[in-house]
Order: structure tokens, then C-alpha cells, then sequence
């Protein structure tokens, strides 16, 4: 699946071993007795809880660049963007870069190719080819809270963020639940996990969460890749107030059956076409969704996303 980006396999790939690895004996307790194994499993999960919430972090960031190398490519003169996204590409990258800067250099790295990059990025947004750093959203601290989340779409013009991310998750078959508190919950077991000794967190935490998860990132995904995408065209009414982007944005989906994928378009219950293999199904499907501005989603029998592309950013 070539039209699928490197940060969005790398995420799924990695959510779905740690969902895996909740259900193998090694991590599940034993009897009260067996003390060695029950303390060896809770620090495996919670390990695993730290590197599954660091994983979604990672993708937000990665994501965020890719989003924002898309947006550097329009023929939108700097000055004409929405305001807060010409606070973040100066005033957020400026502050960002020299916290990554002072890291680097206290593990030993070089701070200054860090700088100087960040330098010409930023000297860009006053004229020539534009070069949003990536730095400009999604660094405002060690970790991505939920309120940066939000303010990173809300950057790119998209209405009350979370709603329609919560939004998005509904309709592709993960649920209605809030998902911003579902994040705000998942940002506490990290925490936990990470920091408090006695922590022990479950295996059905580790797979509730790896789900969330992968609801969050194709929300966010879906918003940002859509939103950027009209900022490079120049849409006007996203160059002059936040819209509302799930409203116009239909989903085709490939469901996973006992005789193939079913290449299915949302609101219509019959398969258009049954494809035989799920690289067949998306070697056949990307340039129609490309054509069609859909965003692409399988499923697998369950009826849950395992991974997406979105026309706007593949």
C-alpha cells in the first residue's frame, strides 16, 4: 500500500503489536502467589502503556510536518493566511526550536544545524519559497496535550476540533465516546506508568487505548489533511474563519468479508465491488478517491479502522 504515508503505517503497525502483546501470557497476571511473573508483567504493561501514548504523540507531530509541508506549497502570499498560523510559523517556531535546541545539546548533539534550519524556515514566511517549520505546532512541550491537539487544528481553521473528531470516529465505526476525554484519560495512565512505582496498569487498558488511538489519529488526520489542503488552494472561506469540514467529507470504506473486501461508500449498505485481496482493493481504489476527494478507510471484520489514506495528503 504505497498511497499509505510512512507515519501514519508506522503508527497503526505499532498499535496493533501492542493490542497483540496485551493478550500473550507474559503480560497477563497469575495466580496471587506467583509474585515474580505478575511483577514482571505489570512493568512490561506498563511499559507498553508509555511507548502506545508516545507512539499517537509521534504521529501527531510527523503528521503536523507533513500537513504543514503542504501548506508551505501554496501560491497564498504568507501575509494572507489565518493569523494564528502566522503567530505559529514565527512566533511558536521561534520559542519551540531553541527548547529542542537545548535538548539536543544536553544529550550531546549538535544544537546548531537545529537552529539554522529553523532560522531559514522561519526567515522564509518574509518572502521566496515558504517553508513552514515543523516546529511551528505540536512542540509547545515535552508531550502533546489535548488543548495542543485542538490548537493545532484550530490553526489550520477547523472548527471545535475534538467535536469533529469525535465526529469522524462515530461514522467510521469506533464509536461516539467524547474522544477528548478519552485522550485526557489515556494521558493520565501514561503518566502513572510512567512515573509512579506502584502503577499497574491492565491489558484491557493497553487495548482500549490502542483503539482510541487510532481513532484520534484518522480524526485528526481526516481534519488536518482536508484543512491544509484547502489553505494551499486558497478556499476563501477557510483563508477568512474556521469552518466545519465533516459535513462535506464522504468516507469510502473496504470491509474486510469471508469473500474479499467489499469497497463500500458511506450511507450505501451494498458493496459496490467485492475485491479479492486488500492490496488489490487499494491499488484499484486510491486513484478513485483521488478523483472523488474520499477519504479511504478498512476495516477489518469487526468493523473497526486498522488503517486510512486521506486524497488530500496521501
Amino acid at each position: 500500500m504505497s498511497s499509505i504515508a510512512v507515519s501514519r503505517q508506522n503508527l497503526c503497525d505499532r498499535l496493533a503489536s501492542i493490542a497483540d502483546a496485551a493478550d500473550q501470557a507474559l503480560l497477563v497476571d497469575g495466580v496471587l502467589t506467583d509474585t515474580a511473573h505478575n511483577n514482571r508483567a505489570r512493568l512490561l504493561r506498563n511499559g507498553l502503556m508509555v511507548v502506545a501514548f508516545t507512539s499517537l504523540e509521534d504521529f501527531i507531530r510527523a503528521r503536523t510536518g507533513e500537513i504543514l509541508d503542504l501548506v508551505s506549497r501554496s501560491h497564498v502570499k504568507f501575509e494572507d493566511f489565518p493569523e494564528q498560523l502566522r503567530i505559529a510559523a514565527t512566533f511558536n517556531a521561534m520559542r519551540a526550536v531553541q527548547d529542542r535546541a537545548r535538548m539536543a545539546q544536553r544529550s550531546g548533539t549538535d544544537p546548531f544545524p537545529i537552529l539554522q534550519n529553523a532560522a531559514q524556515e522561519i526567515a522564509s514566511t518574509a518572502g521566496g519559497a515558504l517553508q513552514i517549520s515543523r516546529y511551528s505546532l505540536g512542540y509547545g512541550g515535552s508531550n502533546v496535550s489535548s488543548q495542543e491537539i485542538a490548537e493545532i487544528l484550530g490553526c489550520l481553521q477547523v472548527k471545535d476540533a475534538w467535536r469533529q473528531i469525535t465526529e469522524i470516529s462515530s461514522r467510521v465505526g469506533f464509536g461516539s465516546i467524547p474522544l477528548k476525554g478519552e485522550f485526557e484519560s489515556a494521558a493520565r495512565l501514561r503518566n502513572d506508568a510512567a512515573h509512579n512505582p506502584t502503577a499497574n496498569t491492565q491489558p484491557w487498558d493497553l487495548k482500549s487505548f490502542c483503539e482510541k488511538a487510532l481513532a484520534i489519529a484518522l480524526g485528526f488526520d481526516l481534519l488536518g489533511s482536508r484543512a491544509a489542503r484547502l489553505l494551499r488552494d486558497g478556499d476563501p472561506d477557510i483563508l477568512k474563519g474556521k469552518v466545519e469540514l465533516t459535513g462535506n467529507m464522504a468516507i469510502r470504506f473496504l470491509d474486510e468479508t469471508p469473500k474479499g473486501y467489499a469497497e463500500k461508500v458511506e450511507g450505501r449498505p451494498k458493496a459496490l465491488k467485492i475485491h479479492p485481496t486488500s492490496e488489490e482493493a487499494w491499488r484499484t481504489c486510491v486513484p478513485r478517491v483521488v478523483k472523488l476527494n474520499q477519504p479511504l478507510v478498512e476495516r477489518n471484520r469487526s468493523g473497526l479502522p486498522i488503517i486510512w489514506a486521506t486524497p488530500d495528503l496521501l
